[in-house]
């Protein structure tokens, strides 16, 4: 009976050989960018060896597969589980990195802010603070980037300021103005925006419908005066929404080229090497 039992164990059970090869297998799977099989690999091994060693880095895995896939809400969840689990593990201060990094690299500087503040003190502690700095100018708080700025040390504390300083004289078109440039003479605005050629389709469409609801009017042909003051009224209101909107644009590629160089000076790539995922970070200071 004894022997039966222990049949029936080993059968039902995987041996450790079977578990290193679900391991291997996902992360030759992840490798090869087949990231949805081998979340199903890692998930089987945390399955049959929840206490193994090396199920932090499972779980890890499993985050950064979903990172890849872009499955960001699922991919956070997956990452907060690797520091709630596993605390004192090394991939939970990888999984807390990352999870800065993907709210940072979809565009949720919001969320990336209140993450990069949360490991700002954690190596790389630089990196992470010019980070927490630069979610701070994505939503337009240069005060707050300067305070970020502030901590670190010469020469790059004031590297950093000049930039600051430099960010903050960027040519900015008001879209306050714009608008009423464009209430008063359709086009203007978009010419204040540096958009010459949308400045003369709005001056040339709104001249025509005005135009003609005038000339309909002194002939007496009030419907089609009403038609075209109709369509005037929606072109009108069209111009100045389009002038406004001109401005926000032009601000937000001044800004976006700006940061887009101080990133080029400092960054980090993400990925995998001998099917383990890893940080990376450059500095080009």
């Amino acid at each position: 009976m004894p022997i039966f039992v222990l049949f029936i164990l080993l059968s039902v059970t995987p041996n450790a050989c079977a578990t290193n090869g679900f391991l291997s297998f996902a992360d030759s799977l992840a490798a090869e960018k087949d990231y949805y099989r081998a979340i199903t690999e890692y998930k089987r091994f945390l399955h049959y060896t929840p206490e193994d060693s090396r199920a932090a880095y499972a779980q890890l895995a499993i985050g950064q597969c979903l990172l890849a896939g872009e499955r960001w809400q699922q991919a956070d969840s997956a990452l907060e589980k690797v520091w709630t689990v596993y605390p004192e593990s090394d991939e939970a201060k990888t999984a807390r990195q990352l999870y800065a990094d993907a709210a940072y690299n979809r565009g949720d500087f919001a969320a990336a802010e209140v993450r990069y503040r949360a490991i700002q003190d954690t190596a790389p502690a630089d990196a992470n603070r010019y980070k927490l700095g630069l979610s701070q100018l994505q939503q337009d708080k240069p005060d707050q980037a300067h305070s970020t700025f502030s901590q670190f040390q010469a020469p790059l504390k004031q590297q950093l300021s000049l930039s600051l300083d430099a960010y903050q004289q960027l040519e900015n078109k008001s879209p306050q103005l714009a608008g009423t440039l464009s209430a008063l003479l359709p086009g203007a605005g978009q010419l204040y925006t540096e958009r010459p050629l949308q400045a003369g389709i709005a001056f040339a469409l709104n001249t025509a419908f005005i135009y003609g609801a005038i000339e309909s009017w002194e002939n007496e042909n009030y419907a089609t005066a009403g038609i075209l003051s109709l369509f005037e009224i929606g072109w009108y209101g069209g111009n100045i929404y389009n002038a406004m909107n001109n401005a926000h644009k032009f601000n937000r590629r001044q800004q976006d080229h700006f940061l887009n160089q101080l990133q080029h000076r400092f960054g980090f790539s993400l990925g995998w090497q001998q099917g383990r995922p890893q940080l990376q970070a450059q500095f080009n200071f």
